[in-house]
């Protein structure tokens, strides 16, 4: 069956610009709201039920290395634990964003040409797949990893060996290419999604070719919800974090589950946006077409068996 028309004439026209985008995004849940309901449901059960666990088994092994410190006795089997159970659940926390953000693309991405999907047909698409999204994933995930311990030890280099002022330009200059660099691997994920045969290092080249010429458009969608998440990303550090003994067992819990709502909804926005500016990159770059064909938007978004 033909793919729906994704824009009309004066959109093929007149592109979006970085406001209609946003305004795009906040629109498009409504299209499908049970599914996008169900979708955000299903994140936001795992990652919450993982917070709960990091909290329990966590939170008092922080709290007690807290007190050795201040008095100068701090147990390094306490400090070795507690870095095992922290690099246990950012793997866990990493895999369920993965699935999560993979899921939510490919839905945003389905409503957004106009096609019906149901809540169970995103785990049949999902199983056969997952491949070219998880190695694009990887290769986004680890560079990205480097980037940001190089651009720390730099900073604090420059500001060991000049002013500390020149240490904040030097981290500043960092986020600013940060962004600029995270901007294609976003639209890089999205591509190895909607394209079959797609992943990796091809995925990136392929996001590098569609951004060309809107650059600075990706920049700064990727500032504005950066701006937005970095408050909710604090939020949900001081929760997980939270070792204070005087909030009782349902307000730890109520903040946990508030700040970890928010944080999904944070993910849900960020890569809605960057689904919707992925099209209109397309768009610029003629491969929008109407009826099903060999582009990235022409590539029936069928559900797999």
């Amino acid at each position: 069956m033909a793919i729906q028309k994704v824009t009309n004439e004066s959109r093929m026209a007149f592109p979006l610009n970085t406001v209609g985008i946003l305004r795009e995004a906040v629109k498009l849940p409504a299209r499908n709201g049970k599914l996008m309901l169900q979708l955000m449901i299903f994140v936001l059960s795992p990652l919450y039920f993982l917070v709960l666990i990091h909290n329990l088994v966590a939170g008092p092994l922080i709290h007690k290395i807290e007190d050795d410190y201040e008095q100068s006795s701090v147990d390094r089997n306490d400090v070795r634990s507690l870095l095992g159970i922290e690099l246990l659940f950012v793997g866990v926390f990493s895999i369920i964003s993965f699935c999560g953000i993979t899921l939510i693309i490919y839905a945003a991405s389905t409503i957004y040409i106009g096609k019906d999907i149901k809540f169970n047909d995103l785990f049949s698409w999902i199983r056969a797949s997952w491949k070219n999204p998880l190695i694009t994933w990887l290769y986004v995930y680890f560079p990205s990893a480097i980037y940001i311990v190089l651009v720390t030890v730099m900073i604090k280099l420059v500001s060991k060996i000049s002013s500390s002022i020149w240490g904040w330009v030097a981290g500043i200059l960092g986020v600013v290419f940060y962004l600029y660099l995270f901007a294609q691997w976003a639209l890089a994920l999205i591509v190895s999604i909607m394209e079959e045969d797609c992943g990796g290092i091809n995925a990136v080249g392929k996001a590098r070719k569609i951004i060309s010429g809107r650059e600075v458009q990706g920049w700064f969608l990727m500032l504005i919800l950066t701006v937005i998440s970095i408050p909710i990303c604090v939020v949900f550090y001081v929760t997980i974090t939270d070792d204070d003994d005087e909030l009782g067992l349902f307000t730890q819990f109520a903040f946990g589950f508030f700040s970890t709502a928010i944080l999904c909804l944070a993910m849900f926005f960020t890569f809605v946006v960057f689904t919707v500016f992925c099209y209109e990159c397309e768009q610029r770059h003629g491969e929008i077409e109407s009826e099903a064909g060999h582009s990235l938007v022409s590539h029936e978004l069928g559900v797999h068996n």
